[in-house]
């Protein structure tokens, strides 16, 4: 039993007659026949019966007539469920990057898509890059963004979307907060704030950054309880320049040393099927990268 013999059955029921169901549902007399005689086989009863050109239900017939109707609007049920389920994941799009790329590029990112496609919702964490790749590989995550693309997966296609410098941040009220520029070496005696997290993605510890080991103050786990620990006077940091550093609280200086570039690249399952708004945002945010 199949659910074309199912139609079939209905539709025979309702017009009582083989040539006009023939004609409503597109198939042969003969095919139709043939359908019918298999279902009433697998049944052991006959669902019709002859009236010169005409056809009539029999009581067989008219009792399995009910549960086919109820099958059939029950698969359009669950047809319009998918249809709606798919629809609704069309407009959603998940995403994950390291905790650092999650604080400074992606709000931007974000933020500036909006303006351009309304329609959309995100999906958005904070993950290592080993548990970002993880996430693509199994189709959990639609895009991910990472500095590190050594070890990337066969089926992980990735393009560089940002190269981010680094700044030092310090309080207000810090004795260097009014200078534009600031060599490394100044900055020995005092207290840094530093990501405790593998998350953040500070790629270079600050040992390697300002090449000599700083006195830590504080290391939380999250750039927003940085920033803050920054502008109540905690310590300084060095962290990646962005449109998101809340000015108001912190100075931004730049480092006169040569500290390279942060590289944020995004990254996607090249073999899973994308919908016309994940295309969009990839494709905009590949597009932001060149201009």
């Amino acid at each position: 039993m199949n659910l074309q013999q199912l139609e079939y059955f209905k539709v025979i029921a309702e017009t009582k007659n083989f040539t006009e169901a023939s004609n409503i549902l597109s198939v042969t007399q003969p095919a139709l026949s043939k359908a019918i005689s298999k279902l009433e086989e697998e049944l052991d009863v006959k669902l019709f019966q002859r009236e010169g050109r005409n056809i009539k239900i029999t009581k067989f017939g008219e009792a399995f007539l009910k549960y086919a109707k109820e099958a059939l609007n029950e698969i359009e049920r669950g047809k319009l469920k998918l249809k709606e389920m798919k629809n609704n994941n069309d407009m959603i799009i998940s995403i994950s990057s390291t905790n650092c790329i999650g604080a400074t590029y992606i709000p931007f990112l974000i933020s500036s898509f909006f303006n351009h496609n309304l329609k959309v919702k995100f999906n958005m964490d904070n993950q290592s890059t080993e548990e970002i790749i993880k996430g693509l590989k199994n189709g959990n995550i639609d895009f991910g963004f990472i500095s590190d693309i050594e070890d990337l997966d066969k089926d992980i296609e990735s393009v560089l979307v940002k190269n981010e410098e680094y700044v030092l941040i310090v309080p207000r009220n810090h004795r260097l907060a009014n200078e534009e520029e600031v060599y490394l070496k100044d900055l020995k005696n005092e207290y840094f704030i530093a990501y405790n997290n593998k998350s953040s993605d500070m790629s270079k510890s600050y040992s390697d950054l300002i090449g000599y080991t700083p006195k830590i103050y504080a290391e939380p786990s999250h750039s927003s309880v940085l920033s803050g620990l920054v502008a109540a006077g905690a310590g300084i940091a060095i962290i990646l320049n962005t449109p998101m550093i809340n000015t108001t609280k912190i100075s931004v200086i730049k480092i006169k040393d040569d500290l390279g570039y942060k590289s944020i690249y995004m990254a996607w399952n090249k073999n899973l099927p994308m919908s016309e708004n994940k295309i969009d945002f990839k494709n905009y945010a590949i597009n932001m990268s060149e201009n």
